[in-house]
């Protein structure tokens, strides 16, 4: 595709030069033209005057007069000269070459146009036969034609100049051509030039280039051209930097979501899917982009709400029970979303339930078991006080059994009211917590010294391993209530005999304390569990060493609050070991509340 640059070159070569071709032929045919009629004028003025001045009946005495002075007028006048009487006979003449003979032997020319025209009279008549022009003149006396004066002049002369008028008139086209070539050059330059870049920005700009401007150079008009082009690509940069900052603050929000996000176009392919949808169903990005939804998504049937939405056009919420990557429970909400030209769309978000109905589950399962945990004691009170009234305060032996049953069970039932009232105040972040520098030694023995009775009681060995004293940030009491529970609980699923071991180790950025007893051991499926409300692994065997049920989560709570990390490893039979971390540095000041 040729340039505006060559497009103005060739078209200015060609205007000038069909002109100066034009031009040139035009003025060589005027001239030769021109030349002719005056070449004819001169012809005629000298055939009239010759006509005039010859004295005609003096030469028609003597003939031979006649060819004598036509060859003479030939040398003036550079002509052939003729001499022709009334009825047509050749007088004289400086050349018969070309005249045909008449019958009397001498050449005739009465049967040539301007000879006849001549001879009647017609004063001056020109003829151009070939290359050649006649003019014939009457010669006149006493107002009677005698004869005929007749002038020739080949035009090869003229041919000749004008063939020198071609030499010169392509000479000047050709140095018209050049000058038109170097003029066209600098007007195409100086036409194209900005114009060019002006495309080229246009062209970078549709490659959003939008930085590139144009230079203020050229005529007004390309300049306010240049002007425009700059205001639109300054416009459209603007533009284009507010459509991408809202599109990066839309993914941002969009990969921000918790909740899943799926767009399906009209037909029928994914245009959109955010990271959440991906974690979700556990399908990666790449297998859902531009998918058929049919294919990607058929094993959780959600064609027939989706061809439902997209066909009548309505809003539509679902329930939906997923199994795979994990079972979950998701609120999805189908909107219609209506494209331009290629028809409806639907947009679907997903809301996980599963924690809410997890909780909603926890929720019921916690009234159940408190019910459960107050009904019991409740009805040995209950039981054991009907029957002293009914008699049995009577004897001493029974009525003091009875009491001391009811008076466990009331401590019991205390006991439980104290845990669920420890546990909704730490859940509910109203336990007032004070951090302080504390020996963990001191802080160890003294919750041990608590212990020492239960301790004694079932003949368990107890191990404290210190290596070395140090001091740590945290909540005397609510750090007390942690060990007592977990000691508690050791103490309580280790038989008689058993061991427990206490150590405390101090590490660069963190220290550790692990209890670790030689119990009955947790089975491995009822780990994940064992810090739920209520949840005991052996029901009968806890109920009756007195628990509620509540320690252990009271402990994760208090462990999460001092910004630590509880770990349980246990085994069936060979034992429980409980591994709490704390941070030295934690987030808490040294007095906060909670």
């Amino acid at each position: 595709m040729k340039s505006l640059r060559s497009k103005i070159i060739s078209m200015c070569w060609l205007l000038i030069g069909s002109s100066v071709v034009g031009t040139g032929i035009y003025v060589a045919i005027l001239l030769k033209s021109s030349y002719v009629d005056s070449l004819t004028g001169r012809l005629v003025k000298e055939a009239k005057l010759i006509a005039e001045m010859i004295p005609w009946q003096e030469y028609k005495l003597h003939p031979k007069k006649f060819q004598t002075q036509s060859e003479r007028y030939r040398k003036i006048l550079t002509a052939r000269v003729t001499f022709i009487d009334a009825n047509g006979h050749v007088l004289g003449d400086s050349g018969e070459e070309d005249i045909p003979k008449g019958k009397t032997g001498k050449a005739n020319s009465k049967n040539y146009t301007e000879v006849k025209a001549a001879l009647q009279n017609k004063e001056s008549t020109f003829e151009r036969r070939d290359d050649d022009i006649y003019v014939a003149h009457s010669v006149v006396r006493d107002k009677k034609v005698v004869g005929v004066v007749q002038l020739a002049i080949d035009l090869d002369d003229v041919n000749r100049s004008m063939h020198e008028v071609w030499i010169s008139l392509i000479g000047g086209l050709i140095i018209s051509f050049a000058l038109a070539g170097f003029a066209s050059s600098r007007i195409a330059k100086s036409v194209s030039k900005p114009l060019e870049e002006m495309t080229q920005v246009a062209v970078d700009i549709a490659k959003k280039g939008w930085h590139n401007r144009v230079r203020a150079e050229g005529s007004s008009e390309v300049i306010r051209l240049g002007q425009a082009i700059n205001r639109m690509a300054y416009s459209l940069q603007r533009q284009m930097e507010r459509v991408r900052k809202n599109k990066r603050r839309l993914l941002s929000v969009i990969e921000s979501m918790e909740s899943g996000l799926l767009m399906i176009n009209a037909e029928g392919k994914i245009n959109l899917a955010n990271r959440a949808f991906e974690q979700m169903f556990g399908l990666p990005a790449s297998d859902l982009i531009g998918s058929l939804y049919k294919e990607v998504l058929s094993s959780y049937d959600l064609s027939s709400y989706i061809n439902e939405v997209a066909e009548k056009g309505i809003k539509l919420r679902q329930e939906l029970h997923i199994y795979y990557p994990e079972e979950r429970i998701l609120d999805a909400s189908f909107t219609p979303m209506w494209m331009e030209t290629s028809g409806c769309g639907v947009v679907i978000v997903f809301h996980d339930l599963t924690a809410i109905r997890r909780l909603e589950q926890l929720r019921k399962d916690f009234v159940a078991n408190v019910s459960h945990e107050l009904k019991t004691p409740i009805t040995s009170i209950r039981g054991f006080s009907e029957t002293l009234l009914d008699g049995a305060h009577q004897d001493p032996e029974i009525c003091r059994e009875f009491l001391q049953i009811i008076l466990d069970e009331s401590i019991r039932l205390q006991r439980l009211i104290s845990d669920l009232l420890d546990l909704s105040r730490i859940e509910s972040k109203r336990v007032n917590i004070i951090k302080k520098s504390v020996s963990i030694q001191s802080l160890v023995h003294s919750v041990v010294k608590t212990l020492e009775d239960q301790i004694r009681n079932k003949e368990m060995e107890l191990t404290i391993q210190i290596s070395s004293d140090f001091q740590v940030q945290v909540d005397p009491d609510s750090f007390q209530q942690i060990l007592i529970n977990l000691l508690t609980n050791a103490i309580n699923y280790t038989g008689v005999g058993g061991k427990i071991s206490l150590m405390a180790v101090d590490r660069k950025e963190e220290w550790k304390l692990q209890i670790k007893d030689t119990g009955i051991g947790i089975p491995k499926e009822d780990l994940p569990r064992i810090f739920e409300r209520f949840y005991r692994v052996d029901k009968a065997r806890a109920r009756a060493s007195g628990g509620t049920g509540l320690g252990l989560a009271i402990v994760k709570h208090l462990v999460e609050i001092h910004d630590g990390k509880i770990q349980v490893d246990s085994e069936v039979g060979k034992g429980t070991n409980f591994t709490l971390t704390f941070p030295h540095q934690s987030n808490l000041t040294s007095e906060v509340t909670k």
